[in-house]
């Protein structure tokens, strides 16, 4: 069987309950099995979990997310939601029930990906939860300006904060670690920075940057490893800071390492926008800051 199956699935295959806890097979799910040589993964947990409830239930929340090709937030458990009669209990899987089933997206067997936002914020932080929205903006999934009227209009738990993430989802955001990175700066009070702008200079194109501050003169790059493995990108990386040196901007590169330690990032941009002539307030990193943006020790 290539495909998952129930208990009474295999024993209709003449599967005997020791043949069911050999090394042959492996248990997904309470009740759902699959064939051992089957490499374990998100859909094929999701197909199993499907045998075993109730046939009106829909991928929820974060799962629903994961399955769109979202990676945020724990794998486990699944995340359904039904309109059975009946609480769900199964280890691994949690079913939110409702009175009235919610219509599947264009996904089959799966809210829609505005739904499943709004039914993630009552498990996703804030960062999370932004990161969760810039991504479905970027694949064209949705618009920040639907999400700002959905949030609107949601209610029960993690509608504030829903509502709050929409009003912080921008366009063109190429990966979780740039909505982290720019949250961590806007959320200490810092001037909000364009997101991949393209820099000209003398109406010659020097390239997209990462974040821009356009009006001090600072431009913000995240240098992942493959800036420093890939011998073109680090070329090109090279090529076109020299050329963003020549327009008088200050660039502060920011790495993975760097960022475990957010508020020493801060400062550096803190001191490149004074340097730019930035007279506003010295940045506030409150509890709730803190929180998000833990330092390493």
């Amino acid at each position: 069987m290539l495909e998952p199956f129930t208990t009474a699935q295999a024993r209709d295959a003449g599967l005997t309950p020791a043949g069911l806890r050999g090394p042959a097979v492996r248990r997904e799910h309470h009740g759902a099995y699959v064939e051992a040589f089957i490499e374990p993964d998100l859909a094929v947990s999701i197909a199993a979990a499907r045998l075993v409830l109730p046939a009106d239930a829909l991928l929820d929340g974060v799962s629903a997310l994961q399955a769109l090709g979202l990676d945020l937030g724990s794998p486990r458990p699944l995340r359904f939601v039904s309109a059975h009669p009946h609480q769900v209990r199964r280890p691994g899987i949690r079913v939110r029930r409702v009175r009235a089933r919610p219509s599947a997206g264009p996904h089959p067997g799966s809210l829609g990906p505005v739904p499943a936002l709004l039914a993630a914020a009552q498990e996703l932080d804030l960062v999370e939860l932004v990161a969760a929205g810039d991504w479905l903006v970027r694949w064209d999934l949705t618009t920040q300006a639907a999400l700002v009227a959905a949030a609107a209009q949601h209610h029960g738990r993690g509608a504030v904060l829903a509502r709050r993430a929409s009003a912080l989802v921008r366009d063109h955001v190429d990966s979780v670690r740039e909505t982290r990175l720019r949250l961590c700066l806007v959320l200490a009070g810092l001037p909000e920075p364009e997101v991949n702008p393209i820099v000209s200079l003398d109406g010659r194109r020097i390239g997209r940057v990462d974040l821009l501050l356009r009006r001090w003169r600072v431009v913000i790059e995240y240098e992942g490893d493959q800036h420093r493995t890939d011998r073109r990108q680090w070329n090109t990386d090279i090529s076109r800071h020299e050329q963003l040196a020549v327009t008088g901007a200050t660039l502060v590169r920011v790495t993975g390492e760097r960022m475990r330690h957010p508020r020493a990032v801060v400062a550096l941009v803190v001191s490149a926008l004074r340097a730019g002539g930035w007279a506003g307030p010295d940045p506030v990193f409150d509890e709730e800051w803190h929180r998000l943006f833990p330092s390493a020790r």
